[in-house]
């Protein structure tokens, strides 16, 4: 039987990864198509047994400096670019004894997955040119050229040319093309501007870009958005991996789900010890510190059980199973753990709508040092800043006991993962009140103290940890009444002096940061 009319004369290979081209192209020789490859490319072919003709042989000019030019060359690119509808283009290739050329195959250099390992030269050498070149001319002729830019769209691309291939499906392949050229140039410009920023001056390294490229990959769509009538899709940038795919268990996660995770998973990746918090709507609801990882869950729920129901709940050590066994009493819609012990995946898979998911702090850092918001048809960009964070102050008569700073400290690093205004209770490494979100740092403190007290939480004692500085002494005069006896704050107000006096009327110990920690 013949092949269909719409049937390739002529395809174009140039392989970085090579898997399933064999039977590829061997299908495709089967139907009448002339195989055309470059370098290894062609070796491939031909040591596979089949029939192929090299990129040199049609140009007539060898590869040269050492493989950086093999296919820019017109004899290549005039057989693709060709207007079949033009005769006077199909007039100019029959004149160079040249033939269309209907199919191109491109995978491209490995920059994504090997630029990042290499120095600078080695770098240099990942970027493809060639390629994208060729990948962009097949796109930009789609009406007349498909173009396959990954392995998987073999076995689509050859049931299509089986039944006939469609202009709606030359044109997604198109589209999919330009988006993967995309992706790869914003891979190339954000490695290469991490490295120029890394060479840079202090001054230079705090200037924001010119231009700042993002490429996004959809990794999967998801039921809807944060509310039923939105669509939505997870995505990852371009070159990064998902972290999700391998270790998801149970039911899908949706975009709330993932919001949550985001949140929970960053902040206990922020303690060295074994550490348990819980996220819901995005906010942390409990956190907590312990020498073990079960105890650490209990003061973490206990921080407030209430707010806990259907929360994620992620740690930072692999999940045990006697942490398992306690968890398996609550309703949790996620778990995030760098690992899962084998006990303890087994019981919680009985969990009908739990999800299960291996992911640690590390795989959630942003691939460079710009954090990007869009806001419609806005973008703002910012970074952590230059250097560490400055030295805590003492500027009350009384300093915290090593105790009250380690609170301190705690309550800091919860805060600092909340939503602004915001206030963080902590006794010991725990966790026993939180306000946030609010338009008053004032109110923020009483939500606080009414969550703490809605726990049964004894606030005596307590260490209190603010995001921004106090603006009025009421603040310090709330915190005291229910016995607070350490805070820490960035100070910086017109009245620090009036909330340092008022401090040490109540034999308060406080600390400045000199740095503020706002999350809007």
């Amino acid at each position: 039987m013949s092949a269909p009319a719409s049937w390739p004369r002529a395809a174009l290979f140039s392989l970085s990864d090579k898997t399933g081209l064999v039977e590829f192209a061997r299908a495709l020789a089967a139907g009448g198509t002339r195989l055309i490859a470059s370098g290894g490319t062609a070796k491939h072919l031909e040591s596979a047994g089949l029939e192929v003709r090299a990129v040199e042989s049609l140009t007539g000019v060898p590869e040269m400096l050492g493989g950086r030019v093999k296919t820019l060359h017109p004899h290549v690119h005039g057989p693709i670019l060709a207007r079949r509808g033009e005769p006077t283009d199909l007039a100019t290739l029959a004149e160079h004894g040249l033939e269309p050329i209907d199919l191109v195959a491109v995978t491209l250099y490995p920059f994504e997955e090997r630029a990042a390992l290499l120095d600078d030269a080695g770098a240099i050498e990942e970027i493809d040119i060639g390629g994208v070149a060729l990948l962009r001319a097949a796109a930009k002729n789609h009406e007349s050229v498909i173009v396959i830019h990954d392995p998987s769209r073999y076995p689509e691309v050859l049931a299509a040319l089986a039944s006939g291939v469609t202009a709606d499906q030359r044109r997604r392949w198109a589209a999919d093309t330009f988006a993967r050229t995309a992706r790869y140039d914003a891979a190339i410009a954000s490695e290469l501007g991490v490295r120029a920023s890394s060479r840079a001056t202090a001054r230079a390294q705090t200037e924001p870009p010119a231009s700042h490229v993002i490429a996004l990959e959809r990794v999967r769509g998801l039921r809807y958005g944060e509310n039923p009538h939105q669509v939505a899709a997870f995505y990852v940038r371009a070159g990064s991996v998902a972290g999700l795919e391998a270790a998801r268990e149970g039911k899908e996660l949706s975009y709330n789900n993932l919001v949550d995770v985001h949140a929970a998973v960053s902040l206990v990746g922020a303690f060295g010890e074994p550490a348990c918090v819980i996220v819901k709507h995005n906010e942390p609801c409990g956190v907590a510190t312990a020498p073990t990882q079960a105890a650490a869950y209990q003061a973490a729920l206990a921080a407030d059980e209430q707010s806990a129901f259907g929360g994620v709940v992620a740690f930072n050590r692999t999940l045990e199973a006697e942490t398992a066994l306690l968890l398996g009493s609550q309703f949790v819609e996620v778990i995030a753990a760098p690992g899962f012990a084998a006990a303890a995946a087994d019981g919680l898979k009985q969990k009908k709508n739990l999800r299960l998911l291996s992911l640690d702090g590390a795989a959630l850092r942003a691939p460079d040092p710009w954090s990007v918001r869009l806001l419609g048809p806005w973008a703002l960009l910012q970074t952590e800043g230059e250097g560490g964070a400055p030295e805590w102050r003492v500027v009350t008569q009384r300093a915290p006991t090593d105790a009250e700073r380690a609170s301190l400290g705690f309550a800091w690093t919860v805060v600092s993962h909340a939503a602004s205004n915001a206030i963080v209770l902590a006794h010991g490494r725990h966790m026993i009140g939180m306000g946030s979100g609010q338009t008053s740092r004032v109110d923020a403190v009483d939500l606080a103290l009414t969550k703490a007290k809605r726990g049964n939480h004894d606030v005596k004692g307590a260490a209190l940890a603010s995001d921004g500085f106090f603006p009025f002494a009421d603040n310090v005069e709330h915190a005291a009444a229910a016995g607070i006896s350490a805070i820490v704050q960035p100070g910086g107000s017109v009245r620090d002096e009036e909330v340092i006096a008022a401090c040490d009327r109540h034999g308060i110990a406080m600390c400045f940061t000199s740095r503020r920690v706002f999350r809007h």
